[in-house]
């Protein structure tokens, strides 16, 4: 099976009409959560680097930056919308193939502005391109164990695939795409709590669109580079590929962009059901941070390797600290960016919260990021004990939000920069966006920072 021309040729051969209509509903949804990290990002740690940045590099004025109030080249937008929208941690994932709907949007709206092309085509090059990065995740798993964060690895080939389709490159074409991808394809998951973790999701736009506008002008690679023995799949899983012929047999079938699930709280995934089972906790017993007197965690030996920062020293450390957003959950009414900022890790409220909070880590329940429950104690001071098991969190499938019930995330994250007028526009052209005839509409509503009076950087 030549796994990576039969996935150009199906990019080719599938339009929107192919799609059903719950893939053409959950995109909406999607896209307008990924839209809101965008919009957000560029105020959060970090943000203000990639602006300098993109803005020193120049260049011409092709898509929108938003929320930042500028332009750029197709490639350093998407790069700037990519970094800014994982700043947040809000972005959407799907499991066991750990990837993200995050990576693709900034490429696709940025190709998509600048060509000119229409809400259908947009939808149907993400899904397309999530389902290409989706189907590698599922078959290269271990390369999680090996130390790869498949999110932006894969990612890189699903942007590729989705600006391919954007272009309307032929299979060929595609198939050279998708091979300059695989040669710029990377992450490492070690870097989680760092800036260097959140410019990953950057990067894949960034090299998904370089590969794919190469390949339009004549650049060519591998045509076999993902299942060659000495191609991308054995080489990240020391070849150790999962059921590689999977990839086709399934694909579609249906598509993966159902597996996606929206987070909630602006921190790691494989935090989102503690935090929320501990807000239930606490509302339940009617219960303050003084009541406890410490929360044992249970976990497998994949969670600490992501969630790796007990005491942490800054922002995004704290989005990959497990006693930090209990202390958040305890200590605070919501769980939102406030609660992670400096000033939260220093107060000596939160300090002393953390100190209660332990993790104990089981070699025997085995080194798999998915399918696993933890177990959650809380100790209280009145000598009771609470235990909690959950196995998943609101918003996860099989129940999949709707788009209405999405809204108060975007707008929690554009609320503040975008004018009021501007969040209004933007979610009724995100509702409608198969009836958009071109998508520089939508881009020009988010745009600026007006509600701020002024620009990142």
């Amino acid at each position: 099976m030549n796994i990576t021309r039969e996935i150009a040729k199906r990019t080719v051969e599938t339009s929107f009409q192919d799609l059903q209509g719950g893939d053409v509903e959950y995109s909406k949804t999607l896209a307008m959560s990924a839209l809101g990290a965008m919009i957000a990002g560029p105020y959060c740690p970090g943000g203000d680097i990639i602006t300098r940045y993109v803005k020193r590099a120049g260049g011409t004025k092709e898509a929108t930056v938003p929320g930042a109030g500028f332009k750029a080249p197709v490639e350093m937008a998407a790069l700037a919308s990519g970094t800014y929208a994982h700043a947040t941690e809000y972005e959407d994932d799907s499991f066991p193939e750990a990837v993200s709907s995050y990576t693709l949007f900034p490429a696709i709206l940025a190709l998509a502005e600048h060509l000119g092309s229409s809400g259908k085509e947009v939808i149907e090059s993400f899904v397309l391109g999530y389902e290409a990065q989706a189907r590698i995740g599922l078959a290269c798993r271990p390369a999680r164990k090996q130390g790869y964060m498949v999110l932006s690895l894969a990612g890189s080939i699903g942007c590729a695939v989705s600006a391919a389709k954007l272009l309307g490159l032929n299979a060929s074409q595609t198939a050279n795409a998708i091979s300059i991808a695989a040669s710029q394809a990377s992450g490492i998951g070690y870097q989680t709590g760092t800036m260097a973790h959140i410019i990953e999701m950057g990067f894949s736009p960034r090299n998904g669109l370089t590969a794919a506008l190469l390949a339009n002008d004549g650049f060519t690679g591998k045509q076999d580079v993902l299942e060659a023995p000495r191609g991308l799949f054995n080489m990240i899983t020391c070849g150790q590929v999962s059921e590689p012929e999977r990839i086709l047999l399934d694909w579609g079938k249906p598509y993966r962009i159902n597996e996606v699930g929206i987070k909630f709280y602006p921190c790691c995934y494989h935090l989102q059901r503690l935090i929320e089972t501990t807000l239930e906790v606490k509302q339940e017993m009617g219960l303050a941070a003084d009541d406890i007197e410490e929360i044992v965690v249970h976990v497998n030996a994949f969670f600490p390797t992501v969630v790796q920062h007990p005491e942490p020293a800054n922002e995004i450390e704290a989005q990959f600290s497990l006693p930090h957003v209990l202390a958040i959950a305890m200590l605070e009414e919501r769980v939102i960016p406030a609660g992670f900022a400096m000033d939260k890790i220093k107060d000596p409220a939160f300090a002393d919260f953390r100190t209660r909070v332990k993790t104990i880590v089981h070699e025997e329940w085995g080194w798999n990021p998915h399918g696993w429950v933890p177990e959650i104690i809380y100790r209280l001071r009145d000598e009771h004990e609470v235990v909690r098991r959950p196995e998943r969190v609101r918003g996860q499938p099989p129940e999949l939000l709707g788009f209405d019930e999405c809204i108060p995330k975007y707008r929690g994250c554009v609320e503040g920069v975008l004018a009021e007028a501007d969040i209004a526009r933007s979610i009724d052209l995100l509702k409608d966006l198969e009836q958009c005839e071109d998508m520089g509409e939508l881009m020009r509503t988010v745009a600026e920072a007006s509600a701020k009076g002024v620009s990142a950087g």
